[in-house]
């Protein structure tokens, strides 16, 4: 039968994932706002273009 981990060693672990956790979720913010930036660029540069088209055209 198996013994339960001290409470010390139980708390470490705890704060271990905790880090990690926040870690990856930190990289997965900037991640997500970087490909929105990106994004909102390519829509700009989209948009301006098709108005810049519309004004050509007659």
């Amino acid at each position: 039968m198996s013994q339960p981990p001290a409470p010390q060693d139980k708390d470490s672990a705890f704060e271990a994932f905790r880090a990690d956790l926040e870690k990856a979720v930190d990289q997965g913010m900037e991640d997500h706002e970087s490909k929105m930036t990106k994004m909102g660029f390519l829509f700009l540069g989209i948009f301006v273009g098709v108005i810049a088209l519309a004004s050509l055209l007659p």
